[in-house]
């Protein structure tokens, strides 16, 4: 007799520590060969009480067995008509789902999107591994796919990497190295509040695109969801980088900025980038994750600046769903006007 296929739904870490599951999704999510940080259960506990997003976790059970988990955060930016106009549910790399079981993944999207129905404009899933067995799955659910590039940094040997790296960014490391710069970590939240400030800056003058309060930067901090990197000269703060760390297999670059030019000699943001990179050929990990390097048909400076350390160019894209059609168009609208402005 085949067994029910049940769906659960949380939204509090407190609710998954009581949950009889707990223990079974952990060992599944743990033991997925495609398992990473953002579908992880650290970074659940670390998503509540963050006031621009929400998590949500959805996963199926057949009995005492998880057969498959998602797991995604409810953005908004802003008060009032803002925060309405900018909801979105955002899904960094997943989901995760026993191979071959399209059952299973039609059932963690109808639940999702039961969910999302006057929560969110639109639904994203950022790939972080290769989804192109669940395209029709998506397809058929009414998602588009969007081809999205990243680079994945092995990180086996140091004489490998210094050699997969272009000759001029491994000069640019060792000239920031030798002109004084350091790559520490924060002491105290007077640093991670410098490192804020200048990745602000960043996101106001270039990005333009809205940045988290620095409560989240300061709860990364104080957590064990990974390392904030920082690139110094003579204690003052040059730039840096938040790195999500998974199982101390993978580690992520997450918010990354530098004050390049203002020190002669030295390149912050080529440094800052280094610093996980050099930790994960320190501590074993197997590769650093760049988490997006833009659309293959776009140009993209960003792109051609990660593309120089080395790594392998992956094209695990997006899939895009629109839930509300008329107030999506609205938000679009509404943060070309805020790019323009800013």
């Amino acid at each position: 007799m085949e067994k029910r296929m049940d769906i659960h739904q949380l939204s509090s870490f407190e609710d998954l520590e009581n949950h009889p599951l707990k223990n079974a999704l952990s060992a599944f999510i743990d033991g997925h060969p495609a398992s990473n940080f953002f579908q992880g259960l650290i970074h659940f506990e670390f998503s509540q009480d963050i006031p621009e997003s929400k998590p949500i976790l959805i996963f199926a059970n057949e009995g005492d067995r998880v057969t498959g988990s998602l797991q995604g955060t409810i953005q908004s930016n802003g008060n009032g008509l803002k925060s309405w106009l900018s909801r979105r549910i955002i899904v960094w790399g997943g989901p995760l789902v026993e191979e071959g079981s399209s059952s299973v993944l039609n059932a963690l999207l109808d639940e999702l999107h039961r969910f999302a129905a006057g929560k969110a404009l639109f639904i994203e899933f950022r790939n972080a591994f290769d989804t192109s067995g669940w395209h029709d799955v998506f397809a058929n659910a009414g998602y588009e796919y969007r081809p999205h590039l990243n680079y994945l940094v092995k990180t086996d040997t140091q004489e490998l990497v210094k050699q997969r790296m272009s000759k001029s960014r491994w000069r640019q490391i060792q000239s920031s190295l030798k002109n004084g710069a350091e790559i520490v970590e924060p002491e105290n939240e007077n640093d991670v509040m410098a490192f804020y400030q200048i990745l602000l800056k960043l996101y106001e003058e270039k990005v333009k695109k809205p940045l988290y309060a620095p409560d989240f930067f300061l709860k990364f901090w104080k957590s064990k969801s990974g390392k904030i990197f920082l690139v110094k000269k003579n204690g003052e703060v040059l730039g840096g980088i938040v790195c999500p760390i998974h199982r101390n297999r993978i580690i992520y670059e997450w918010y990354v900025c530098g004050e390049d030019g203002k020190e002669k000699g030295i390149s912050p943001s080529v440094l800052a980038t280094w610093a996980p990179i050099e930790y994960a050929l320190q501590n074993g990990l197997d590769h650093f994750d760049f988490m997006g390097a833009g659309q293959p048909d776009q140009a993209y400076s960003v792109r051609d600046f990660k593309e120089r350390f080395g790594g392998d160019q992956v094209c695990y894209g997006r899939y895009h769903l629109i839930v509300n059609k008329a107030l999506y168009q609205v938000g679009k609208l509404g943060l070309r006007v805020y790019q323009k402005v800013m």
